[in-house]
């Protein structure tokens, strides 16, 4: 149980629902907060307004009643200035519910206050404005601070006053009620987060129970779900091709295996048939030498296999680094056709040369590079039609590339096959005899170098034979 709840808590389902709650209460409080300075803005704003009219109301009465309050005199009416004062502003203070203090002076003498004040007057408030708003304490009257509007105008003077009581209430419940229900939603946040989170991460779950069930016995079984535009659909595309390229790479792995295993038993099996040979019975000097002979060159072309093997691996695992340097491709040839001219002299093939220029230069690998020719025309050497030609051509393009050509007389390789032509250990049907004494190594050798420097090297073979190997540097 507590090893379950641990794998939760260290889950991303866990920490995507904390996640979302952190967010939600940050956007709860941000809101709240937002609601709360709203409120009280809009209501001290509201309460101002309506002083404010209040004030400008009353003025309004008493200056069109053209009542000389400054000299009044009582009557059987009115007994005070008071009750005249009320009877003229009766209508503004009956329909304006913000007016629980009151006080009208006329030359700093005051001639109506609500009954409200006792005996406590306002200050008069001098202003350059006709009317101006202020905080007013006065523990007697509130306990809360009061919101007044005095208002100057010609010899009259009135303040209209309102406790921010009200507001300071409607404030605090709206406090008290964020409290309650802030905790009740950040549990229904959490909740929902981890709902969401669940519903959103259950198709990884998916993915990595499928997954699981993957081996090297199943790899044609790829992972559903594809079809989806989305995170999750190309994860699932992005893990098929991881996939597709394990699979490519373990066949690739057991071809070459089977294949290299092949081409190593052959030799080794012709020498354990010649020592098995030479050890039944006793043989001549000259019969021993010829068994030494073929031993011997069974044994190089177990070193030419074990050692293109060895420069595949490391061109594969990146273990060659290159030594780049200017050099002279035409001299560079030269000297390899002329290590090959006896070997073309016994299949009575002619070795030709094609230069644009005496001196091409271009800055390669000089032993790679080396190699790279030993291995083209080797090949085209062994390949070739008897009493052929193979012409090996360097010129300098237009556009300022330089391009090598070698051209030789074989059978014709249909096009669908020219591509495997730089597979290791592939040969064609025909050629697969210990004559020609290749493996399949050395096209394969020369790709790798060409895309090491990243030239270009292309095939072509037309129906009247001539194979074209092209190198562009």
């Amino acid at each position: 149980m507590f090893s379950g709840l641990e794998k939760y808590f260290k889950s991303t389902r866990f920490k995507t629902t904390l996640w979302y709650s952190f967010l939600f209460l940050i956007l709860e409080i941000v809101l709240g907060t937002i609601i709360y300075l709203y409120v009280n803005q809009t209501m001290r704003i509201e309460l101002d307004h309506s002083l404010t009219k209040q004030a400008e109301s009353i003025y309004k009465f008493v200056k069109e009643s053209k009542v000389n309050l400054s000299e009044f005199e009582p009557d059987s009416i009115y007994s005070t200035p008071d009750e005249l004062v009320y009877d003229i502003i009766f209508e503004a203070l009956a329909f304006n519910p913000n007016n629980t203090f009151v006080q009208v002076s006329i030359r700093d003498k005051i001639i109506f206050r609500t009954a409200n004040l006792g005996k406590i007057s306002f200050n008069t408030h001098k202003s350059e404005n006709d009317i101006n708003l202020i905080n007013y304490f006065e523990p007697a009257l509130s306990d809360y601070p009061i919101r007044a509007a005095y208002f100057n105008k010609d010899d009259y003077k009135i303040i209209v006053a309102f406790p921010l009581e009200l507001i300071s209430k409607t404030l605090d419940n709206l406090a008290d009620l964020y409290v309650i229900i802030a905790p009740i939603f950040l549990i229904l946040s959490f909740v929902g987060g981890a709902f969401l989170s669940f519903k959103a991460l259950a198709r990884i779950d998916k993915i990595i129970k499928r997954t699981d069930e993957i081996d090297t016995f199943n790899l044609d079984t790829f992972l559903e779900g594809e079809q989806y535009d989305d995170e999750y659909g190309r994860l699932v595309k992005t893990m098929n091709r991881m996939l597709r390229r394990i699979k490519h790479s373990i066949e690739y792995m057991n071809q070459f295996t089977i294949s290299a295993s092949h081409e190593l038993k052959t030799p080794l099996t012709i020498l354990r048939g010649e020592l098995e040979l030479a050890l039944k019975s006793p043989k001549s000097r000259q019969e021993y030498l010829e068994i030494i002979q073929s031993s011997y060159e069974e044994t190089l072309r177990l070193i030419n296999i074990v050692e293109r093997l060895f420069f595949i691996t490391k061109l594969d695992n990146s273990l060659i680094k290159l030594n780049l340097v200017s050099v002279n491709v035409v001299k560079t040839i030269s000297d390899i056709v002329k290590d090959f001219s006896s070997l073309a002299s016994e299949k009575r093939i002619n070795l030709l040369t094609k230069f644009s220029d005496p001196e091409i230069f271009i800055t390669a690998d000089p032993e790679m590079l080396k190699q790279v020719f030993i291995n083209l025309i080797d090949n085209a050497i062994k390949y070739s039609l008897e009493e052929s030609d193979i012409v090996i051509e360097c010129n300098k393009e237009k556009d300022g590339k330089i391009s090598s050509r070698i051209i030789n007389r074989a059978e014709p390789i249909p096009p669908e096959i020219l591509p495997k032509l730089f597979e290791r250990f592939f040969r064609l049907e025909s050629s697969r005899n210990r004559n020609l004494g290749g493996v399949g190594l050395g096209l394969s050798v020369v790709k790798q170098i060409v895309d090491l420097h990243k030239f270009d090297i292309k095939t072509e073979s037309d129906k009247q034979g001539n194979f074209i190997v092209q190198l562009v540097f």
